[in-house]
């Protein structure tokens, strides 16, 4: 886990060198929010965290989400809230770990930056090895920090803590690409 994470950090830092010079001239003379009543799509890779759910659902799983923006603010540090569904999941070893969410977070703004939290209601649906299987839905949450890449794109990092079952515990980090619908 420790040799992804330090993977994507090392490519999330290449990214913005190779894209801040382009964000930075893109956001002088706008504060970097998609309108309200927007959307954005983002897939992504996922790295679970516990050994359960990398063993039914795989080291490396999918990560996608859609985020629909609700309001915005301007100002020293703009802000936004956005109504998202979030999905992350897997298949192996006859068996698979599902965990999807609808909830609300609230992100600010600086520069080309971003960052923010958000909670909702998640559902995970576990099926282990031998076919026993079973779902849960209950509270759940993700905090994230990203960066505009301009042209409607944007890169963004994440950790999810989402119901377990089955003594799965399918919370992880997730890195994404979102665009700008």
């Amino acid at each position: 886990m420790l040799k992804k994470f330090l993977i994507t950090a090392i490519g999330l830092a290449a990214a913005s060198a190779m894209f801040a010079p382009q964000a930075v001239a893109s956001t002088t003379t706008t504060t970097g929010l998609w309108p309200v009543n927007s959307m954005d799509l983002r897939l992504g890779a996922f790295f679970p965290g516990s050994s359960g759910d990398k063993f039914f659902g795989g080291e490396t799983q999918l990560t996608a989400g859609l985020d629909y923006r609700m309001s915005s603010s301007g100002g020293l540090t703009p802000s936004a809230t956005d109504a998202y569904f979030d999905y992350m999941g897997g298949a192996r070893n006859s068996g698979y770990v599902h965990s999807g969410g609808l909830g609300l977070d609230v992100r600010g703004m600086t520069g080309p930056t971003f960052f923010g939290a958000g909670v909702g209601l998640y559902n995970t649906s576990v099926r282990l090895g031998d076919g026993t299987s079973n779902s849960r839905t209950g509270p759940g949450g993700k905090v994230f920090a990203g960066f505009n890449l301009g042209s409607n794109a944007s890169l963004q990092l994440d950790y999810h803590v989402v119901p377990q079952t089955l003594g799965v515990n399918p919370s992880g980090l997730g890195v994404e690409v979102g665009f700008h619908l």
